[in-house]
């Protein structure tokens, strides 16, 4: 594993490539997995429960359902299967970061690219060139930028429908990304929050592994207290603990 221990300048910055978390994509993948066939197990077995309740023969309606409803199932799984294939090809399947910008490697063989030379000001208030958006519970954070007088997403990992990409080195891949836009693009501006957020040394641009740690145990902290709190609050006005 590369990992970036200075800050580099024009003459030396070097690329980095992407090493793909096989433990979390394997869990990524396995929980769609799981998803599918559970749905699927719904399709197939809420009508045929339905059918065979208190065993009970299938009637000639029933039968004509079947004979519509599981061709017409059958059918849908195999679009979705050929829809797979057609965007397994613009699976992401390596990021690098090099004196140019960020690269993604599809799985056709097509690169497509984030340039430090395209970069632009940004066009909103309030919001610095480099900026980053904060995730939901729907969606997940990201950085991004301004090209073509909009915004324009800076991934550094992929998640897909069922076609993940999650780099190990991601915060590497990020504060060298930050590192390129100073030395090649000075004019830029990136937002400290981008830095904070990522754990990035804004004069290093090294990932403060450490910071991170803490940071998410304090927040475990936090939850664990409020969480007791709730439960003792709880128990002294209705009598009952939610947690013991």
């Amino acid at each position: 594993m590369i990992f970036l221990v200075m800050s580099y300048s024009k003459e030396n910055f070097p690329k980095i490539s992407s090493e793909r978390n096989i433990a979390a994509t394997v869990l990524v993948f396995t929980m769609f997995a799981i998803l599918f066939f559970a749905m699927l197990a719904l399709f197939i077995g809420i009508p045929l429960s339905i059918q065979l309740e208190h065993n009970s023969i299938i009637s000639n309606s029933e039968m004509i359902f079947n004979l519509i409803y599981f061709p017409i199932l059958l059918w849908g799984l195999w679009a979705l299967y050929k829809s797979y294939n057609r965007q397994k090809l613009k699976k992401i399947i390596l990021i690098s970061v090099d004196q140019y910008g960020i690269h993604y490697h599809q799985y056709d063989g097509i690169v497509n690219s984030i340039l430090y030379k395209e970069l632009e000001h940004s066009t909103e208030h309030y919001v610095s060139d480099i900026d980053r958006k904060i995730g939901t519970k729907y969606s997940p954070g990201y950085i991004f930028g301004f090209k073509d007088g909009k915004q324009i997403p800076i991934h550094f990992s992929k998640a897909d429908n069922g076609m993940t990409y999650i780099p190990k080195n991601k915060y590497n891949l990020i504060g060298h990304f930050l590192n390129g836009v100073t030395l090649f693009c000075p004019q830029i501006k990136i937002s400290q929050a981008v830095y904070a957020d990522y754990f990035i040394n804004p004069d290093t641009f090294e990932f403060n592994k450490r910071a991170q740690i803490i940071t998410y145990l304090l927040v475990f902290l936090f939850v664990l207290i409020i969480l007791v709190a709730v439960d003792l609050f709880t128990k002294y006005t209705s009598g009952f603990s939610i947690l013991f």
